[in-house]
């Protein structure tokens, strides 16, 4: 099995934005979001700095059927016109170098169950997962785990993970790694996307009893016991609404595990800052200043190493919060 490699780790000069931790908690609102003292009227409309390899893809992000700035959420791989596919299918493979045959898998997916594969949950989710993965890659090289103690018993988590398309990707690259996705129900794309990496994936040792052996599901509630993870461990979740990003920082934080974490909507008010007045005099009515806002205010308030960011012209909610606190290395700005 190919190893599915990123292109490159974060922040090399792949296009990937990133901001310090310190950067993002700065009080100084433009430094909260592009890291540099300019004025308001000066942001620009994507914050995110577009390096070569996003140049690459970004037109097609913006030709994929659009709503509100982002990637129409109802538009699906199979609607796709003929030339669209084909880009998309390009895409794929650029993401997951030495494994093409996952372009495979996900077309297969996408012609046999229609319903099953969102155009704009694709690219968020192979975007994220290059950005992660690379991470995860990183934490795993033989100068931050020398003994290789840590690959050998890390569990990577896929928490809320929907259809867990992500999981099952992380699981390909990483076949030696057990990976859990947890989430209160099944759904069904999950048996057909399992059996789409089983149909056109290839096994990473000819013993093992299949592609997705090393992946499994749990139907349950990540506050629960149904979610255990120990020491070293890696906690993946995507797209957690309101409290769910700060309770898997919050898990990370106490038991010291890997993170990389989508946050999606924060209510205002809940981490104890809030961007709107009761008459809106003084409110902050743009939705992507607002979000980026409570995300780099999170970021601080848990010591995140980094904020990276997937391409805006995907989705509202780009933002990706990434570390490790088994590793040591953070230094609290907030309690």
């Amino acid at each position: 099995m190919g190893s599915c490699h990123p292109p490159s780790p974060v922040g090399t000069g792949d296009g990937t934005w990133i901001v310090t931790q310190a950067e993002a908690f700065h009080s100084s609102f433009t430094h909260i979001m592009i890291g540099s003292k300019r004025n308001a009227s000066d942001i620009p409309t994507d914050w995110t700095r577009s390096g070569k390899r996003r140049q690459r893809w970004d037109e097609l992000f913006s030709s994929l059927p659009r709503s509100q700035n982002a990637i129409d959420s109802n538009s699906m791989v199979d609607d796709l016109p003929r030339t669209l596919k084909q880009q998309l299918r390009a895409y794929i493979i650029d993401r997951c170098p030495g494994s093409a045959e996952l372009a495979d898998v996900l077309f297969w997916i996408a012609e046999n169950f229609p319903r099953q594969l969102r155009t704009k949950e694709l690219c968020e989710t192979l975007e994220s997962f290059t950005l992660i993965g690379a991470d995860i890659n990183s934490l795993l090289s033989k100068e931050k785990d020398p003994t290789g103690d840590r690959k050998k018993n890390m569990v990577i988590y896929d928490l809320a993970c929907g259809h867990a398309l992500g999981g099952l990707l992380l699981s390909y690259r990483f076949s030696s790694i057990r990976v859990i996705c947890i989430d209160k129900e099944e759904r069904q794309c999950w048996s057909t996307y399992r059996d789409g990496f089983e149909k056109f994936g290839k096994k990473a040792n000819d013993d093992d009893s299949s592609v997705t052996a090393n992946v499994s599901f749990v139907v349950g509630d990540i506050t629960s016991d149904c979610f255990q993870p120990k020491s070293g461990d890696y906690l993946m979740c995507l797209h957690g609404c309101n409290e769910l990003s700060p309770f898997v920082l919050t898990k990370a934080r106490s038991i010291n595990t890997g993170y990389g974490i989508m946050p999606c909507c924060i209510r205002d008010g809940m981490l104890g800052v809030t961007t709107a007045s009761s008459h809106n005099n003084w409110s902050i009515v743009n939705d992507i200043a607002r979000y980026s806002i409570h995300v780099g205010y999170l970021a601080g308030k848990f010591g995140v190493e980094k904020i990276a960011a997937i391409s805006q012209l995907i989705t509202n909610r780009f933002l990706i919060l990434i570390g490790d606190y088994k590793s040591g290395d953070v230094v609290m700005i907030a309690k």
